[in-house]
């Protein structure tokens, strides 16, 4: 299997890096595109000089991560792509290296979902560890009909979701020990708080709360792991063989 891993930033020379370290060592991605959204902190710099061989697609200016995404999927030249943060903390290869996997073997899988398991309470709790999570391998040609949905800004992940439910597609989830970075962390608590609220209600607005409420109660209860299991997992091993 050919993937590409997409990763879209906007200010993050400081953390980046991070996530580059790990993500070079991936021998299952032919393809690494960054995606500069506009940022004014000479971050593609920081790239560059680290990672001269990395892409680095620029937009002019801050349009969002749905539109950052679908200009670097356009670069994209494999059949999945890998949606990756570019803010995480504590990311693991094997992690990234396990769904990958999962999905090479699997071809009936249509989409693997990083969980962030570590995140905090409150997260897990509203189920916010699967349903926001930017970490993602799906098939190119389902995320180019998701982004004719015309998803804004924070929107992407909640588009993507209506798109598997919708479409009955087979989706499960892998753990990560990955954690985002708050975004009282980047700007500060005050913004941050706003910006948090901001792009809560901008995911919810894209398909109102029943949608939201619904992928909350149906989307991805399912854990992928092949050395244990569940029964209705059992059954679909059983018609990928």
């Amino acid at each position: 299997m050919a993937c590409t891993a997409i990763i879209p930033f906007h200010n993050e020379k400081n953390r980046i890096l991070n996530v580059l370290d790990i993500i070079t060592k991936i021998r299952l991605l032919s393809q690494i595109i960054c995606v500069d959204d506009g940022s004014t902190d000479n971050t593609s710099e920081v790239i560059k000089k680290q990672y001269p061989n990395i892409p680095i697609v620029r937009l002019d200016r801050n349009r969002g991560k749905s539109l950052a995404v679908a200009k670097g999927l356009d670069e994209a030249k494999t059949e999945y792509v890998f949606l990756c943060d570019a803010d995480l903390r504590n990311l693991k290869q094997l992690d990234i290296e396990k769904a990958l996997n999962a999905v090479i073997k699997n071809k009936k899988i249509d989409m693997i979902i990083l969980r962030r398991t570590q995140s905090i309470f409150p997260t897990r709790r509203s189920r916010g560890d699967i349903i926001f999570s930017g970490e993602r391998i799906l098939r190119k040609n389902d995320l180019q009909e998701i982004l004719k949905t015309k998803p804004r800004k924070y929107q992407l992940e909640i588009a993507i979701n209506k798109f598997m439910l919708n479409n009955k597609k087979k989706v499960f989830w892998m753990p990560s020990s990955a954690l985002s970075t708050f975004k009282i962390h980047k700007v500060g608590f005050l913004v941050g708080v706003f910006n948090e609220w901001k792009m809560l209600i901008s995911m919810i607005s894209f398909a109102g709360l029943y949608e939201y409420f619904r992928q909350v109660i149906l989307f991805c209860h399912e854990k992928f792991d092949s050395t244990k299991p569940t029964l209705r997992h059992h059954r679909y091993l059983t018609e990928l063989e």
